[in-house]
């Protein structure tokens, strides 16, 4: 600690000129100068006492790589222990700050191969308090001057080598936008070794030989892929696709999810791979036209539009699944067709026939060919007359997200089936892992809570979401309409950095259950509407009228809900109106184990 406070301060400021292109404005400056100071008086009163301190580690500005300068404070290195200091010059001690530092913690323990087998301990350092030992959620917060009395409680043991444990390698898992940029680019992901273990390599070993095979011996065959959310199934028709160009033949991707098509298409900067499905199947399924792909991939297979919906749709009386057939009848000598299977992803008009849509096409008068079925044993049953090879490798079971967002996933489909006991007993280890539920009435509290929570964090993504099919939520400015959300362009919403225009940063744009599914943010503002709300003992939806004709509304609404949910990667934060009529509403959320948002723990002072 006897470098020159100067020269450290320069070193830091290099550092964050190297990570975002820029010097340390006078502020970052002076917050050095005090981190500093704290840390050398820390240290000196804990060198009297312990003395084998002397020999621990200290990190300045860590940078987290591929999180976009993302850089926790400070990390000491202490016996078996990970610390990670983040220092705060506000007076309030925000619940925000108290997330940031257990994020910092989280990812970490979870992403960096010499932190795994450490316990990694976040500290919140309010500077401007005195005399403070406390914790809140995971995090412990203490004053300046209680540093060196808590560092003195850590056993006496070997320090981690700090020279290893900056050789480690940090390999955060990418959004799905993030992976597939690495993938039209020829770059490692970092999250393959993962992402391998967990069979997405094997899934498309799979598709490339059973599309081989298709060619060499002039077949027509429809292979599917299922998988639970996060699976990577998206992911294995994206790499599929892009190593069958230039491998077998000609090949797209395609999904009836516009956004998600905007977005990968502006991302990529490769539109002629990414195709919107309903707009091909119009082009090539009810005309003469015969498409140059040979290999077709499409995404939500389960979720193609049926022939009622169709009829009314484009006066077409024809299913989906069954002109995406007759476009592989059309193609000459041979085709293979690739569904993506995702489960309870349902949530439209036309889309609740499923699998069973695709068993009645390759049935139908536009099916000539023999096809041939390579599917999980899960489909089998599905297509009892068919020619049908099971193929273990195409069900990918396991979540490439972490723990907590399968997690997730289960805990909102507990509350969504009115388990909510159930559902309180996940929840517990759901935040336990670093994934925040918070709940709120609170609006304006919330957009703060997340500008504060990100402030320092440009790479991070953050929207509000909300269901298209409520009516209250514009009297509160969240404007979830027909007419508002569709000018949303959602290339911007998703890639646009904060402040720029249609950025889902600025907290300003709302996006629905159709504007999100298949897509990710880190944090999501999601607010509850009148649509489905708690009676007491069930969930209860409003009443509407659809255009179109619905097998079951109340299950569409929870899947609609379901989306909006589970699309946040580090912490969620759900707003309900301020009224009486969402009071029941608030109660089965928090006994679900959602946890009320606390804006500002107290002063430091």
């Amino acid at each position: 600690m006897e470098t020159p406070k100067s020269l450290i301060e320069e070193a830091l400021d290099q550092h964050l000129k190297s990570l975002l292109n820029k010097h340390a404005a006078g502020t970052q400056v002076d917050a050095w100068s005090e981190e500093v100071e704290i840390l050398k008086v820390g240290f000196r009163d804990l060198a009297i006492a312990r003395p084998d301190a002397l020999h621990w580690g200290i990190v300045l500005e860590y940078e987290l790589p591929l999180e976009g300068g993302r850089r926790p404070d400070v990390i000491i290195t202490v016996p078996d222990k990970i610390l990670v200091f983040e220092f705060k010059q506000d007076p309030r001690i925000s619940g925000a700050y108290v997330d940031q530092a257990y994020a910092y913690a989280r990812d970490l323990a979870e992403y960096h191969s010499e932190s795994h087998n450490h316990e990694v301990i976040p500290f919140l350092i309010p500077t401007k308090s005195r005399n403070l030992v406390s914790a809140q959620d995971g995090v412990r917060i203490i004053s300046p001057d209680k540093i060196a009395a808590v560092l003195s409680e850590f056993e006496e043991k070997d320090p981690i080598n700090i020279q290893d444990w900056l050789s480690g390698e940090y390999a955060p898992l990418p959004t799905l936008i993030q992976a597939a940029r690495m993938i039209f680019q020829n770059e490692r992901l970092p999250s393959i070794k993962r992402a391998e273990s967990l069979g997405v390599g094997d899934a498309v070993i799979e598709l490339q030989k059973i599309a081989r095979t298709s060619k060499e011996l002039q077949e027509r065959t429809l292979a599917f892929v299922s998988g639970v959310p996060g699976a990577g199934k998206t992911l294995v028709g994206l790499r599929f696709v892009y190593e069958s160009s230039s491998d077998t033949a000609n090949s797209i991707f395609l999904s009836g999810n516009g956004p998600l098509v905007e977005v990968l298409r502006d991302a990529l900067k490769a539109k002629a791979f990414v195709r919107d499905l309903h707009s091909f199947i119009k082009t090539y399924g009810t005309t003469e036209k015969v498409p140059s792909q040979h290999i077709i991939v499409f995404d939500e297979a389960q979720r193609a539009w049926d022939a009622e919906h169709m009829g009314v749709k484009n006066n077409v009386h024809f299913s989906e699944p069954e002109l995406l057939i007759r476009i592989g009848e059309k193609l000459p000598d041979w085709a293979n067709l690739v569904g993506l299977i995702g489960h309870g992803q349902e949530i439209n008009s036309g889309e609740e026939a499923g699998i069973a849509g695709w068993n009645d096409a390759i049935n139908s008068e536009s099916a000539k060919s023999n096809w041939k079925i390579f599917t999980p044993a899960r489909f089998k049953d599905q297509f009892p007359n068919s020619d049908v090879t099971v193929v273990e490798q195409l069900d990918l079971s396991k979540s490439l997200r972490s723990r907590r967002a399968e997690d997730l996933h289960e805990w909102v489909s507990k509350l969504l089936e009115g388990k909510i006991s159930e559902a309180s007993r996940l929840a517990y280890r759901i935040i336990a892992s670093g994934f925040q539920i918070h709940l709120t009435r609170n609006l304006s509290e919330a957009r703060e809570f997340i500008r504060i929570l990100y402030q320092d964090e440009p790479a991070k993504r953050f929207g509000i979401l909300a269901s298209s099919k409520d009516t209250c939520l514009p009297d509160y400015g969240i404007l979830n309409g027909f007419q508002d959300t569709k000018r949303i362009k959602y290339s911007r919403w998703y890639n646009n950095p904060t402040g720029e225009i249609g950025s889902s940063n600025n907290l300003e744009d709302v996006v629905t259950e159709f504007g999100c599914q298949g897509l990710e943010v880190d944090c999501a503002l999601v607010a509850w509407g009148n649509d489905l709300l708690w009676d007491g003992s069930d969930w209860q939806m409003r009443k509407l009228r659809p255009k179109f004709k619905q097998h079951d509304p109340l299950s569409l609404r929870k899947n609609s809900y379901r989306v909006l949910l589970t699309r946040s990667r580090d912490e969620m934060i759900i707003f309900l109106p301020p009224e009486e009529r969402f009071d029941k509403t608030e109660h089965a959320l928090l006994a679900a184990g959602a946890r009320m948002m606390q804006f500002e723990l107290k002063s430091a002072i």
